[in-house]
């Protein structure tokens, strides 16, 4: 069990019980276990420049820490965040520093399922794109936040994505139809990988895109949540008038 603890005016981080180093403040909500509960990792400030601090060790300063971009990799052998120095923005993975940038999107940092790979948004001058293993996509406008995701298998990747006030999905690099709106975080792949649904709106209707096809239209996609429940089929949840119900789809 780990938490902070203010003595004085300095705050360190109490892990088992054992006190660590004192700092003059410890990130809100900062500290984090990784996945097979043997190491934790948090941010600390110090003489106005900011640090992660993993295992007792302590990373390279910056002028700032990316808020709630500190995270493990699924197999608990990485650890990455984002900091800033100067004018730009960069990825540290593991204290190695990634190709500088213009901004990187709020909580994009994602590690694929095997730990192997590793995406984020970043900005190029005005426009947005998405790095995976440090090589860069295609610009557009916006890379939609919270919709990087990798499939279970860690070989395909999807996001959404805006240009001309059109919103869509790329899949393996691959763009998709347009629309109004793409449901935020509502991407998902199957168990088995092969297919990739979301929730989109065009002209005032909801309706979920599985594998580029549409489903049945609705008022609401409630919460924009679609789950599959095996790898060939799904359910969500979606409003018409004044009744919310079930909807289930069957793969062909």
């Amino acid at each position: 069990v780990a938490y902070t603890a203010k003595m004085g005016n300095t705050w360190f981080a109490v892990v088992d019980g054992k006190e660590e180093k004192p700092y003059d403040i410890i990130g809100s909500g900062s500290l984090v276990f990784s996945p097979d509960s043997k190491q934790v990792a948090y941010i600390a400030k110090t003489r106005n420049m900011w640090l992660v601090v993993a295992n007792g060790k302590e990373g390279k300063q910056y002028e700032v820490i990316g808020s709630g971009s500190l995270i493990f990799s699924p197999n608990s052998k990485q650890v990455a965040y984002t900091a800033k120095t100067g004018n730009t923005w960069l990825v540290v993975v593991d204290g190695k520093e990634g190709k500088p940038c213009d901004g990187i999107g709020s909580r994009s940092l994602v590690f694929s399922p095997d730990g192997t790979r590793m995406a984020y948004a970043a900005k190029a001058g005005n426009t947005w794109l998405v790095v995976v293993n440090g090589k860069e996509g295609k610009p557009y406008d916006v890379i939609i936040e919270g919709s990087l995701v990798f499939s279970p298998d860690s070989t395909r990747i999807a996001y959404g994505a805006m240009m001309e006030k059109k919103q869509f999905v790329v899949v393996d690099n691959k763009e998709q139809k347009p629309y109004d709106v793409i449901g935020s975080r509502s991407l998902v792949f199957s168990s088995d990988s092969r297919h990739v649904a979301y929730a989109a709106k065009l002209n005032k209707l909801h309706f979920a895109v599985v594998d580029g096809e549409e489903g049945k239209q609705h008022n609401i996609i409630v919460r924009g949540k679609i789950v599959f429940d095996s790898d060939k089929t799904l359910h969500y949840l979606a409003l018409n008038g004044n009744r919310i119900f079930l909807e289930e789809m069957e793969l062909p």
